[in-house]
């Protein structure tokens, strides 16, 4: 490099820690500058994009004291881009996450974060520069790149689609909610490594105005419509009914099956669609009880959303025969295979079945509704992520524990009244809570136990708190 050093100068002030020369090997004639900062190796090098060398000395010696006051904060010194901080700190934090997590966070990234965040220097972000994102992310699919998506790609590895016509142009509040907390996660993680002097943080609430944010929530299915789902169900894996007599080869035969098996036993059981797709056969146990032959599911921590393993016991006896058949006629049914898999190339792996249960739904025909059974009454959409939502709203309307039915789910109580109780009537929920009264508590327990309830309908306390209260009684 030193025979590149051409017009070089030696700052006045800093003497030869801080150079500025122009490079021969690139053919132009501006400036950059070499600095050396005590107690950290290497040098930083930088373009002072200007050929006037008194400007370009100017510039050095400005950005040689920022450097200087940052590495006396203990801050990073070179540049780092956003997409290769983002690239150390997911492998870093790889072994925190389940490995679904971990692919979510790099497609959500890779989709829309990088085209936005990807190439800027991490440690010169603004909050104006972050918050601005919302307008590129709404727009997202109009922009070139967006349209570039949309457009088939066959070449994409393990895609659930060979394009991306079934993506959502407008982004849900949720949605955004969840790529707020990925960017603001890694945001804090650059404070952390020192790139960043303090903390920026984004809000889902700047991008889409109160009045047209929708709850979120997932919608369930009705009895009538269960019924007419599973009947359908049945029919299309056996190819009877209306699904009868169509050519359905052997791989499409068991993709069917799959999709029987994989909607039966999530609302059966509750489990997340991500820990479902990860089940291997020897995570399945049957266990004969003074009721019956029981199913129960090992939910691995390392596939679960929270981390933590945990038993999960199927409602239903019907989902062990199902599983049966399956097992019979896959072509991967030792102990370590996976349950519901995809071969493509191959290569075996975890299979995507949101799309042909989207597709399945849209094909039932019910009310004279424009996509069958794919939406509600309500128009909301259902997706596989439904049925864990229906087995929820299952089990409370039965009047199931509230703590057994959140163990069995792997959440919280909170999580299960948030989510799931606001479809039931409070009544199971109440009694769950009042049922730690003592037997011999006299009318002013009972005042208590009446005005806690009170309190925990309109929102002055949570559920958690309350069922503390309760624990706590003392007969």
């Amino acid at each position: 490099m030193a025979g590149q050093y051409q017009d070089r100068q030696d700052s006045k002030i800093y003497g030869s820690r801080l150079i500025i020369h122009r490079r021969v090997d690139l053919g132009n004639d501006n400036f950059y500058f070499r600095a050396k900062v005590s107690g950290h190796t290497g040098y930083i090098r930088r373009s002072c994009q200007t050929n006037d060398p008194a400007r370009a000395m100017l510039l050095a010696e400005q950005a040689y004291e920022e450097l200087l006051v940052r590495a006396k904060g203990g801050f990073a010194l070179k540049t780092v881009t956003v997409d290769a901080f983002f690239g150390g700190w997911i492998e870093a934090t790889k072994h925190r996450l389940t490995e679904t997590r971990y692919k979510w966070k790099k497609s959500v990234y890779a989709r829309y974060v990088s085209g936005y965040f990807g190439k800027k220097n991490i440690s010169n972000l603004t909050k104006k520069e972050a918050d601005s994102y919302w307008h590129y992310r709404l727009n997202f699919w109009n922009s070139d790149a967006g349209q570039k998506r949309i457009a088939n790609n066959k070449e994409r590895a393990g895609a659930k689609t060979f394009s991306s016509h079934n993506v959502a142009k407008v982004p849900s509040f949720a949605t955004l909610k969840a790529e707020a907390s990925l960017i603001n996660e890694m945001l804090r993680a650059a404070v952390d490594e020192g790139h960043l002097q303090r903390t920026i943080k984004i809000s889902p609430q700047d991008a889409i105005a109160k009045s047209e944010r929708t709850d979120g929530y997932r919608d369930t299915f009705t009895d009538d419509e269960w019924l007419i789902l599973t009947v359908n169900l049945y029919n299309y894996a056996h190819c009877r009914g209306q699904y009868a007599g169509k050519r359905v080869n052997t791989y499409h035969q068991l993709q069917r099956r799959m999709l029987h098996a994989f909607v039966l036993l999530a609302s059966s059981t509750g489990m997340r669609v991500g820990e479902l797709k990860q089940l291997r056969w020897s995570d399945l146990d049957k266990r004969q009880m003074d009721d019956g032959l029981k199913l129960v599911v090992s939910v691995r921590g390392e596939t679960s959303k929270v981390r933590r393993g945990r038993t999960a016991v199927a409602h239903s006896d019907h989902i062990i025969g199902v599983l049966d058949e399956l097992k019979k006629i896959s072509g991967r049914n030792a102990s370590n295979d996976l349950i519901f898999y995809s071969e493509r190339d191959g290569e075996v792996g975890e299979v995507d079945l949101s799309t042909a249960f989207k597709t399945f739904l849209k094909n039932i025909d019910h009310e004279g509704r424009a996509e069958g059974l794919r939406t509600s009454s309500d128009d909301k959409a259902r997706t596989l992520y439904s049925l864990r939502h229906f087995y929820a709203i299952q089990r409370l309307k039965q009047g199931v524990d509230i703590y057994r039915l959140a163990e069995n789910m792997g959440t919280g109580v909170t999580q299960i009244r948030n989510h799931y109780g606001r479809h039931v009537s409070g009544d199971a929920f109440i009694q769950e809570l009042t049922k730690y009264r003592s037997k011999s508590a006299d009318r002013k327990k009972h005042a208590a136990v009446t005005s806690l309830v009170d309190m925990l309908e309109a929102g002055m306390i949570d559920e958690e708190a309350a069922l503390q209260v309760f624990k706590n009684v003392k007969g």
